[in-house]
This record gives C-alpha cells, sequence and structure tokens, in this order.
C-alpha cells in the first residue's frame, strides 16, 4: 500500500528560509520527536559484513539514518541521504540506488557513485544528482538504497553495507499551508510530526550548518536521532560537506 498522498513540494518554501536567512536567526530548542509511518519494510540500517582489521576499527559500525521501519518519506525529487562512517581504513564508499520493492526480487540500478572518505568516524551525507543522467523520483515509487563500505574492493565478502528504502510522497495542502507559514524550528516539528524522515533530517541538518555554534540545534539533532533509536551515533562528529 502506497503512502503517497497528494501534495505540493516543500522545497520552496526551504529555499525562501534559507535565501532571506530566517534559517541563520538564533533558535530556541526544537523538541523533535519523530513519528514514523505505521508502514515498515525489510532493511539494514546497521553495517553487516566481516569486521575485520584491515576494515572497521571503531564502534558503532557502519550505520544508515532511517526509521527502525527501514523506510523514509521525502518530498524532494533529489533527497539527500545520510549515513554514519565508523573510523575506518578503507578509502571509498560506493552508495547506489535501486528502483522496486520489498516483493521484487531484481530490482533496476537507478543511480551508482564511490565517494571517497577519510577514515574518521562521523556522519557524511550525500544529495542524489539533479542533472540529465538521473531521473527525480517518482511519487509513490519505493526505492532501495545502500551504501557499502569498500573494505577490499578486490575481495567484495569482507565489504560493509547497509540498505534501506526512500518514498517520494506529496503532502496534502493544509499541511503545506502550515509548512509555509512556520518558523523554521516549527518547520522541522511539523515534518517530523507528519512521518517526513529524509526532510527532517536535510532541514536539520542545514540549520546546524548555517548556525554551527547554536548548541541547541545540536541538542535537536541528537534528540532527533534517539528518538528513532539511533541512540550509538546521535552524539557524533556531524560533517557540513555535501559529497558529490
Amino acid at each position: 500500500m502506497r503512502l503517497a498522498s497528494r501534495i505540493l513540494s516543500l522545497n520552496s518554501w526551504l529555499g525562501v528560509c534559507l535565501g532571506i536567512g530566517l534559517c541563520a536567526l538564533p533558535l530556541l530548542a526544537i523538541a523533535v520527536e519523530f513519528k514514523p509511518p505505521k508502514r515498515g519494510i525489510p532493511g539494514r540500517r546497521e553495517g553487516a559484513g566481516t569486521r575485520g582489521p584491515a576494515c572497521v576499527q571503531s564502534s558503532p559500525n557502519l550505520t544508515a539514518l532511517l526509521p527502525q521501519t527501514n523506510l523514509g518519506l521525502t518530498t524532494a525529487d533529489y533527497p539527500q541521504f545520510f549515513w554514519y562512517i565508523p573510523q575506518t581504513r578503507a578509502k571509498t564508499v560506493r552508495f547506489e540506488l535501486f528502483k522496486g520493492n520489498e516483493q521484487e526480487p531484481e530490482r533496476e540500478l537507478v543511480y551508482q557513485k564511490t565517494l571517497n572518505i577519510s577514515g574518521k568516524p562521523g556522519i557524511m551525507s550525500f544529495a542524489l544528482p539533479s542533472d540529465t543522467q538521473v531521473p527525480p523520483l517518482s511519487v509513490g515509487q519505493d526505492y532501495y538504497w545502500t551504501v557499502t563500505l569498500l573494505c577490499n574492493p578486490a575481495d567484495p565478502i569482507n565489504n560493509i553495507y547497509v540498505g534501506g528504502w526512500v518514498q517520494r510522497v506529496e503532502v496534502e495542502p493544509p499541511l503545506a499551508k502550515q509548512l509555509t507559514a512556520a518558523k523554521s524550528g516549527d518547520r522541522v516539528k511539523l515534518l517530523a510530526e507528519n512521518g517526513i524522515w529524509f526532510d527532517t533530517v536535510a532541514a536539520l541538518a542545514e540549520m546546524r550548518c548555517i548556525n554551527p555554534k547554536d548548541t541547541t540545534l545540536s541538542s535537536s539533532w541528537s534528540e532527533l536521532l534517539k528518538s528513532v533509536k539511533l541512540n550509538k551515533v546521535a552524539e557524533q562528529p556531524f560533517s557540513c560537506r555535501l559529497n558529490l
């Protein structure tokens, strides 16, 4: 059963917020508790694979920033994905996006990208590029995304990976109106309360990067991750560098 409803994209109000500097205003603490949709899909948000001495050198393991349902909703045609990288000797990770659903054993590869990493632990992100080579996400369509830590490209059996689902939705006009009128912090709360995971994380991450010294935003970020039982990575270093 599709979770997509009818709506307007939230990209416009995000652009307005950043463009006129509202996101840079001092903020009060944002009480962010994510309320995921009831639908869940099998996935793997915590790393699986061999944790040999030549690869992962710290805990926690590779982790996808997703709710426990393994499904995140977005209004974006080209969403931003987040995950935690442990300390590692690996030099690269591979991001992949597939079109399909959990009933389909074979899924269509939509996009693949190998990204360089520093080897230091922290949360990193990647935005799906909006160019002619990558089609926008279709509303109501399930997509499976994976991140693989390339411990040994010549011996894939030792690689560690995580995977989960994303679905693009359209929100109802009343919620869109609320989001347009809300202040930046209230928008994050509205997104979280309505189960729009990827937009919630991206909006709060953007606010943190604009206000890096605002400890209330750091606390809100930690609270958001803990609300979906990502306690192990809630206090981990956060990178504002967008991987391309």
